[in-house]
């Protein structure tokens, strides 16, 4: 009396519906986790924002201008205040990708 092992194929067709079944498993909770939490995952890739800003002050060669959602400051600045630039940037970031001057105050 004792267990034989049964080294047929149903035994690696189960073993692999077993992994299946669990990677399925782990892609559900974590869909499920980024639905409960608004899908965080979909801010990993931003978009980039091109807009108009202005020039609001100047310190030594440091600019802040004010963009839609926040100032923002671009340093080694050759722009004075009152100028109006096209400035573009990833969407929920603090740096200024690119910048030019679009009209001079």
């Amino acid at each position: 009396m004792g267990y034989d092992y049964d080294s047929s194929d149903q035994q690696g067709i189960a073993g692999k519906k077993l992994v299946i079944m669990f990677a399925l498993a782990i892609i559900g909770a974590i869909f499920f986790i980024q639905f409960l939490f608004g899908f965080p995952l979909n801010e990993i890739i931003r978009e980039n924002v091109t807009e108009e800003a202005k020039v609001i002050t100047k310190n030594d060669s440091v600019c802040v201008i004010e963009t839609s959602d926040h100032p923002r400051t671009i340093s080694d600045c050759k722009y004075q205040v009152g100028d109006l630039l096209t400035v573009t940037y990833k969407n929920g970031t603090e740096p200024i990708e690119k910048h030019e001057l679009k009209r001079s105050s």
